[in-house]
């Protein structure tokens, strides 16, 4: 019994040295666990801070009076808002809401300054833009604070001055909320749906399909076969271009019937700008097969991928709150330029003169991406 309790360890031990042996001879799979959790430990850690900060920030100021003035100054010290601009009338401040360069706006009518000074009610009005709910109870709350602050220096100022109390409050904030004033999460999250399933799709199968190829031993005979290579690569890919359009019309009909999230803007313009995204993320999988030699490692490098892209687009966290160097990477992504796109018409009714800016960086990240694929596919 004791001897064949010790073959038994042997050949365990055998097998544990066996697979001890393949994985260190499988030099990306070992790469990938070493850096997997190294890479979601610094994302959490430091990349991802749910506190909502700097938000960007516009002001209409119709007042121009040095009382406006001081409660913007108020509103940078508090480190919430990051003032972005001031704009002349409404129709530039529904532009930087659509266009996504503003997410708080400020107010000050004619008279606000008039008004303080003789012991009436000054009121200030600001808009958040509803469409992230997790900016709207934070904007408004720290707006209030320096609201109720800044309202308690003047009636104690009044009651210095007049030696009674001023019989209207000093200051009055009233919140508008545009977009979802209901504040409901689904109308945030399903356009954010669209690009993360695209993202799995296109590029995890791309990856797949041509390590399944070189798996079985067929990608070979494609290549020597009369089919050429531009017709191969683009055979492969046109399939799942029609599923990833299949999908974009399946969500967005199942959140506008079930959730009931508003199609505000032109969807043949989310349509035509979702061609570029698709073609970033074939290149990306392509990139990938050409890396991968089995479908496990395509799976791999792709879930690898994803991770940065859930964390850092601004799919579930705040894209401000991030520090400059996670921001800066993020710019890399091709979702963060597509989840822009895509609320902006979607949820706020952006036309192609308020995504043109986005649109040309996603562009620039598929030029490079087709460039680097193609290379290193060839």
């Amino acid at each position: 019994r004791c001897a064949r309790r010790m073959n038994a360890l042997v050949r365990l031990f055998a097998v544990a040295r066996k697979e001890l042996i393949q994985l260190r001879r499988d030099r990306l799979t070992l790469a990938m666990m070493v850096m997997l959790p190294v890479m979601q430990l610094l994302l959490f850690g430091y990349a991802i801070n749910t506190d909502v900060r700097n938000a960007p920030t516009t002001v209409l100021d119709e007042d121009t009076g040095a009382r406006s003035r001081d409660f913007v100054r108020r509103m940078e010290a508090a480190r919430f808002y990051r003032v972005v601009g001031h704009v002349a009338h409404r129709g530039e401040l529904q532009r930087a809401f659509r266009s996504g360069s503003a997410r708080v706006a400020v107010v000050f009518p004619v008279g606000y300054g008039r008004d303080i000074a003789r012991g009436r009610t000054g009121r200030v009005q600001l808009i958040v833009d509803g469409s992230d709910p997790q900016t709207v109870a934070s904007a408004a709350n720290t707006a209030a604070g320096i609201a109720a602050d800044l309202g308690a220096e003047l009636s104690l100022h009044r009651l210095q001055r007049n030696g009674v109390t001023a019989p209207a409050p000093a200051l009055s904030l009233e919140v508008d909320t545009w977009y979802n004033p209901e504040l409901r999460t689904a109308v945030f999250v399903v356009p954010g749906i669209v690009g993360l399933i695209l993202t799995m799709t296109m590029v995890m199968l791309t990856a797949m399909a041509l390590a399944r190829e070189r798996e079985r031993g067929t990608l070979e005979q494609l290549i020597v076969s009369p089919v050429r290579s531009v017709e191969l690569v683009v055979g492969k890919i046109v399939p799942y271009i029609a599923i990833g359009y299949v999908q974009m019309t399946l969500i967005f009909t199942l959140g506008a019937v079930v959730f009931r999230v508003p199609l505000v803007g032109s969807m043949p313009l989310v349509y035509a700008v979702a061609s570029l995204f698709i073609a970033a993320n074939l290149a990306l999988g392509l990139a990938f097969s050409a890396v991968a030699r089995t479908q496990q490692q395509a799976m791999q490098m792709s879930f690898f991928f994803l991770l940065p892209n859930i964390l850092l687009s601004g799919f579930m966290f705040p894209w401000e709150a991030m520090p400059a160097p996670a921001r800066y990477l993020s710019q890399a992504l091709p979702l963060t330029h597509f989840l822009r796109i895509t609320r902006a018409v979607v949820l706020r009714g952006a036309g192609w003169d308020d995504i043109r800016n986005e649109v040309a960086a996603l562009g620039v990240i598929v030029a490079v991406l087709v460039t680097l694929s193609t290379l290193r596919f060839q």
